[in-house]
């Protein structure tokens, strides 16, 4: 059995082998990463609340408790005739009889002139934490003021655009978003709540406009304005891994994996997807951490019955979930259905949940 990836849903099927281990089952993990980092706690680690350990998952120390092998490489593809992992290290093919892929996207910046030499993404997250360094560094030794962008007006644009400000008060912030409304995937209840933030906190918010060009020192709107910008944050929607399309896997017109409710892939029963990367049939979830997280219980009670010739049960997502988005004052806006508030307590609940995951890796 391969394990592609390590997100949210692998680490915690790891979690669940070291107390419970497949037998008779050599398992290996593949990851560019030796170290995943739990999204959760980011923007308290950019505004400073948290050290960076507190989020980091060994990945490497886990596979070994759990008795899997764990190799560093990035993955190029899949060779679903011979049933092979393909890996970018030249080393190899990885044979495989079961496979379970949980990668996460990355902001998608592929049309978007001079965003990849330009801007820094969200994700990975080594990725953004080196651009965050480095415009630290900048703002230290800067005698103006610095000009910050972020691409992507959703939660986590948002809850970064706030983290950041709580760090550099004489920097100026502006979120560029594609839609009429901040946070699109939440209710009108938490937009407004947002949105007042954004405007107390001078930063400055342009909806229903679109980057289309990023310089190293400006960014071109769709309507033809031009901004100034030290630094451009993506943060707009993930792109899944062009190679799960290109290896042959069905895909999404945006390039997720096509899942059953059993998480299996379409046409192929002994490939599972989980988390960003995978789209189950008949349902659309947010791509996020907290169906990512409970999709592991599913997957590895699929993944047993699997190897032992049993019915395979379908994941059933909540119909509501609740959103804790942290605004760097130590309060949290709480978003579920219809329903939405900001207070210290939805902090302090968040700050709770988030080490009360991270403890089990400890």
């Amino acid at each position: 059995m391969i394990l592609i990836g390590g997100g949210h849903t692998h680490v915690l099927l790891l979690r669940k082998l070291c107390k419970n281990p497949l037998h008779d089952v050599c398992m290996t993990m593949v990851s560019d990463f030796e170290c995943a980092a739990y999204s959760g706690m980011l923007p308290g680690h950019i505004s400073g609340f948290y050290q960076q350990a507190a989020l980091l998952i060994n990945l490497r120390h886990l596979c070994k408790l759990a008795n899997v092998q764990f190799i560093h490489a990035k993955v190029r593809g899949m060779n679903l005739k011979q049933k092979q992992v393909l890996l970018d290290s030249g080393a190899a093919p990885l044979a495989a009889d079961l496979v379970s892929i949980n990668v996460g996207g990355i902001p998608d910046m592929d049309n978007v002139e001079g965003a990849k030499s330009w801007a820094i993404p969200a994700k990975p997250v080594p990725r953004l934490l080196e651009g965050w360094a480095s415009t630290l560094a900048a703002a230290e030794n800067s005698t103006g003021q610095l000009q910050i962008i972020l691409a992507g007006g959703g939660a986590g644009g948002v809850e970064l655009a706030l983290a950041m400000r709580s760090r550099l008060q004489h920097a100026e912030f502006t979120i560029i978003h594609s839609g009429a409304r901040l946070l699109p995937e939440h209710n009108s209840c938490a937009q407004h709540i947002a949105r007042n933030l954004l405007l107390e906190r001078n930063v400055v918010v342009i909806t229903e406009a679109k980057v289309v060009e990023v310089m190293p020192h400006s960014v071109r709107l769709d309507d033809g304005r031009r901004l100034a910008s030290d630094f451009v944050f993506w943060v707009t929607q993930i792109a899944p891994p062009g190679w799960l399309g290109e290896s042959g896997l069905d895909i999404t017109r945006e390039g997720f994996i096509r899942v059953k409710p059993t998480l299996q892939a379409i046409n192929y029963p002994w490939i599972f997807a989980a988390g960003d990367a995978a789209s189950i049939e008949s349902q659309k979830l947010p791509k996020s951490g907290v169906f990512a997280v409970r999709m592991a219980k599913p997957l590895e009670y699929n993944l047993r019955a699997c190897l032992g010739g049993s019915l395979l049960k379908d994941y059933k997502p909540q119909r509501h979930s609740l959103s804790l988005i942290g605004t760097a004052d130590g309060r949290a806006i709480a978003s579920y259905s219809r329903w939405a508030a900001h207070s210290a307590f939805f902090w302090w609940l968040k700050n709770q949940i988030d080490r009360r995951f991270m403890r089990q890796f400890q």
